[in-house]
């Protein structure tokens, strides 16, 4: 007999709960229509910008980043509310302690609230297919660039979900984590910059001090792979030119042959150092879990 593929319980009851709301259906329409309107704005500026010359569909790649970006943007910010009320939210229900006596472990328990919200954003990037669609059937653009921009979207979806369970756990108020999980992500991409900034100043001194004729940035710029949005800034940039971050970085000044290799993959070195760190938030959460669970047996 073979194994039936067992799905973890707390995403199938968080799934079964969140099918039966209407929110969810508010939510999807709403995000749909905000691009749909981004798209006919896009559209009629090309529309009066062309005049009697004619229409130009070829600008209409551009619909690309813009939509990918709007996107982003959105689920940065409807992650949060999500995962942020996945453990404090059972506990201002009062539903938290029937879920603790359940054998499910505490890693497991966190797993299942992000695998439940990540089915969400699943949800959302389908149902914009339609509106996407435009930008490749009329821009141009490669229908391996769109999968490309899911595979993004659905890992900062992991990366900014992970952050919003661990201030689940961490915080009672459902509101609170929601601030802190929206804290925490500004907090990481203003960091990287300012850090970044700062060596490369650094580094520029030193040069004009030496009178050295070039800077040489070594691994400096590797501060941004902490940045969980430096890969999907690459990624665009790739799809929409025939440059990378690999470039911006060599404009800087002269990269090592060893270095050269980690910043022409910045995309896939990123996304797993990232996933790393996310792990490290189920963990911690997993460990605010425990604790939570072991109070309530004494």
């Amino acid at each position: 007999m073979k194994k039936k593929l067992r799905m973890n319980p707390i995403m199938k009851k968080e799934m079964m709960v969140g099918s039966r709301s209407i929110k969810m259906s508010f939510a999807i329409m709403g995000i749909n229509g905000f691009l749909a309107l981004i798209v006919l704005l896009v559209m009629g500026s090309n529309s009066v910008m062309g005049g009697m010359t004619g229409y130009d569909y070829s600008s209409l790649s551009f619909l690309f980043p813009v939509l990918g970006c709007v996107e982003c943007g959105l689920l940065s910010l409807i992650i949060p509310i999500i995962t942020s009320g996945s453990i404090s939210g059972e506990r201002e229900r009062q539903t938290l302690d029937i879920m603790l006596t359940t054998p499910v472990s505490p890693f497991s328990i966190a797993l299942g609230k992000l695998g439940s919200a990540m089915m969400v954003v699943m949800m959302y990037m389908v149902t914009s297919i339609p509106v996407m669609a435009i930008a490749f059937v009329l821009g141009g653009m490669s229908w391996w660039a769109l999968l490309g921009l899911f595979a993004m979207l659905l890992y900062l979806g992991i990366y900014v979900g992970s952050v919003g369970v661990f201030c689940s756990s961490v915080v009672k108020k459902s509101v609170m984590a929601t601030i802190l999980t929206i804290v925490i992500g500004i907090g990481i991409i203003i960091a990287t910059f300012v850090i970044l900034y700062i060596l490369i100043a650094m580094k520029a001194y030193e040069a004009s001090v030496t009178k050295a004729t070039t800077v040489a940035v070594g691994a400096t710029p590797m501060i941004m792979l902490l940045n969980p949005y430096s890969p999907f800034v690459d990624f665009l940039i790739r799809s929409m030119t025939s440059h990378s971050l690999y470039d911006v970085i060599a404009d800087m000044g002269t990269v090592s042959p060893v270095y050269e290799v980690i910043y022409r993959g910045w995309i896939p070195v990123s996304v797993v150092l990232n996933l790393l760190i996310s792990l490290g938030f189920l963990k911690l959460a997993a460990m605010n879990i425990a604790v939570t669970r072991n109070k309530k047996r004494k």
